[in-house]
């Protein structure tokens, strides 16, 4: 073999491996789907989790299959958050009717400002807390010290214990607790002076026992020091955690949800102007995410 044939046979081989190497840089495993969130404040860029992939993945089919543009924000709390979703304002026109399992993580996932959560209806009609199929907020939030932190505990905790005694009253196994809170409101129907969200709150408060003898210990274990350091210093809304799924994060664009926040709203929080939305999605190298956003992606066994 000539000296001439060896060279081509060694350029074949490097541009070979070249390709091969470009196919594996390339390779589904190593990319991932970011979502940009196009408004008339500007666009926020926003990663989704690959350990919420039920949400993710339905949030990736509705944004590609256009279903989430020209859909308005809805709803809208300066220094809380900012809810859109339902793709019957968009040019889809049609509500989405199904529910997601939840997906809660929040020992790694809390709502910092700048987290995509799904909303939900309430614990009332939905004790599992799904997922609305096609709603999320995004939080604006507030920065908390310790003391407000605190009192979001309590008041997650609240949360909490409201939703599991509402699912015994649902229940026929409890007719004491429902002979009890119909007692309050019926004295409150006769008395309009009688509290009876305080006293429902105290009944609530009264069922501890009951309500960890049906559904294990119910003691809150309160922020750990690296969530306590984000709502310190980024703010969020730590009260809603471990009660809605957050499966995602704005990384660019913050200042967007600032915006949309601060905005003129009537009576129910619905902005006076329609505030309408256009979703892309775009592919990005996780490595490149990772270095640029510092989102870091579940380690595969």
């Amino acid at each position: 073999m000539t000296t001439a044939t060896n060279n081509k046979t060694s350029i074949k081989a490097f541009w070979a491996s070249l390709l091969l190497l470009s196919a594996l840089a390339c390779s589904p495993k190593e990319v991932d789907e970011l979502v940009v969130i196009s408004t008339p404040y500007g666009d926020m860029t926003a990663v989704l989790y690959d350990d919420t992939p039920i949400h993710k993945q339905n949030f990736l089919k509705l944004a590609k299959n256009g279903q989430y543009d020209s859909v308005i924000f809805h709803r809208v709390i300066e220094n809380f958050m900012i809810q859109t979703g339902d793709v019957s304002t968009g040019v889809a026109g049609e509500s989405v009717d199904y529910s997601l399992e939840a997906e809660f993580l929040p020992e790694k996932y809390i709502h910092r400002k700048g987290a995509l959560a799904a909303a939900r209806t309430g614990d009332a009609v939905n004790p599992e807390k799904k997922s609305s199929g096609s709603q999320f907020y995004i939080v604006d939030g507030e920065i908390f010290d310790e003391e407000g932190l605190k009192a979001r505990a309590e008041r997650r905790q609240e949360l909490k214990l409201s939703g599991l005694f509402t699912r015994m009253l649902r229940s026929e196994r409890f007719p004491e607790l429902t002979e009890k809170v119909e007692y309050h409101r019926g004295l409150s129907e006769t008395d309009s002076t009688y509290d009876f969200g305080l006293a429902y709150k105290r009944l609530i408060f009264n069922s501890i026992d009951v309500i960890e003898k049906e559904f294990g210990d119910q003691t809150d274990p309160g922020y750990p020091a690296w969530a306590k350091e984000v709502y310190a210093t980024e703010g969020g809304a730590p009260h809603l955690d471990g009660q809605y799924t957050v499966f995602g994060q704005v990384v660019e664009g913050l200042e967007v949800i600032d915006k949309i926040a601060a905005t003129k709203t009537n009576l129910r929080d619905k902005p006076l102007e329609d505030i309408r939305m256009h979703v892309k999605v775009i592919t990005l190298p996780k490595r490149e995410v990772t270095k640029k956003y510092g989102i870091e992606y579940p380690q595969k066994d």
